[in-house]
């Protein structure tokens, strides 16, 4: 034990990720507490859903406590009913099928694709009855799912389409925005993400006969939004809801970064690219770098590698995290977990592949050349 971490002590740490700072982070911070206006919808906050509805060229954008909150929003939006049938893919966070669950849904796990962790579209149209209300995509590591069949799937049996674009933030898809494509989407700024605020997310709405509705389920199902606008003189309890929005300190510290945005992507893609350069050039058949399709690109959010045998993965992680740096697996099939099982006893192999195979290494705006050297040096070993 001491041989090992006295090993450990000689390299200098390499987290898996670590939020940017943006140069006024801690000047609006300071802003909010001099102003004391330190809860929701205030001047910060408006500022980043004003960056938002230009972003996305649309107006209906609303920041949330997190991306669960927006995923918990949406299932008011789409009036979830005890029994309705929610698709998600198992391979995710429990976030995107708790959303549902809380609102009486039952979920229907879908397989991932055979080369890539995404959703599988080829077995989404069988999972589809009559109780279906919803089909929910994760765009994983930023790479947008083939979107247009299931675009053609929902508008033909009139289901709501939903992206979890927790990860897929600056993502496109043939040009077009991840975010824009289906009825809702959401974005994580955990501080996990690219761009970040400790937590917080947002809620894009792409169809506006939901927007007045969203507000009101914003605001613990009141009409406090109307009043803070001065459209009436007292706000009342109009519908369910709950406090999803997020104070003024969360949207002052996302809006110094936003105001960054192109830099803080510049500097992910610079890495990314000495990542892919290096690997590229270790000659093994024991790993493969994340499948690139030509109707999406990758926007940074995570590197991983596909480890093509569980216990050199297993090994890897140790071998990295015993010289400083945090390599790891990343979610657990939900569909085999033990709450998922509870659910139904659906099989998704694909989705039980890629828990075993992904290695996701370090990829964050402090990461140097040096660094990116020595962990490819050390997977070529």
């Amino acid at each position: 034990m001491f041989s090992i971490y006295a090993f450990t002590l000689n390299h200098k740490k390499i987290p898996l990720s670590k939020p940017y700072q943006a140069k006024n982070q801690l000047r609006y911070a300071q802003q909010v507490i001099e102003s004391s206006y330190w809860s929701s919808s205030h001047y910060f906050s408006k500022r980043c859903e004003e960056f938002f509805n230009s972003y996305f060229g649309i107006h209906s954008c609303l920041l949330t406590h997190s991306c669960t909150d927006a995923l918990e929003l949406i299932s008011l939006l789409i009036d979830i009913q005890e029994g309705d049938e929610v698709i998600v893919p198992s391979f995710t966070f429990v976030s995107t099928a708790n959303a549902f669950l809380l609102r009486g849904a039952k979920i229907v796990w879908c397989d991932s694709q055979t080369d890539h962790p995404n959703i599988s579209i080829d077995q989404i149209l069988p999972l589809i009855t009559h109780k279906t209300k919803a089909i929910v995509v994760v765009h994983y590591a930023g790479l947008c799912v083939d979107m247009d069949p299931i675009i053609e799937i929902c508008k033909q049996k009139n289901i709501f389409l939903i992206e979890d674009a927790a990860q897929a933030l600056s993502s496109e898809y043939k040009g077009r925005k991840a975010g824009t494509l289906g009825d809702f989407a959401t974005f994580s700024f955990h501080d996990t993400k690219p761009i970040s605020c400790g937590e917080g997310g947002l809620l894009v709405i792409n169809n506006s006969k939901y927007c007045d509705q969203a507000l009101i389920h914003l605001e613990k199902g009141t009409d406090r939004h109307a009043y803070l606008q001065g459209q009436i003189n007292k706000y009342q309890w109009m519908n369910l809801g709950s406090s999803y929005a997020p104070s003024e300190f969360q949207s002052s510290q996302l809006l110094a970064q936003l105001e960054e945005i192109e830099i803080i992507f510049d500097i992910r893609k610079k890495i990314w690219n000495q990542y892919i350069t290096q690997l590229n050039s270790i000659r093994t058949s024991k790993f493969r770098l994340p499948k690139i399709f030509d109707y999406s690109d990758y926007n940074t959010s995570i590197l991983y590698l596909e480890i093509m045998e569980e216990c050199h993965r297993n090994e890897l992680i140790h071998l990295l995290n015993r010289n400083g740096i945090s390599a790891t697996f990343h979610y657990l099939a939900l569909h085999s977990s033990p709450y998922g099982r509870r659910m139904n006893h659906q099989e998704c192999p694909n989705a039980s592949y890629w828990e075993k195979q992904i290695l996701r290494l370090p990829l964050h705006t402090d990461v140097e050349e040096a660094d990116v050297e020595k962990i490819c040096k050390l997977l070529s070993e």
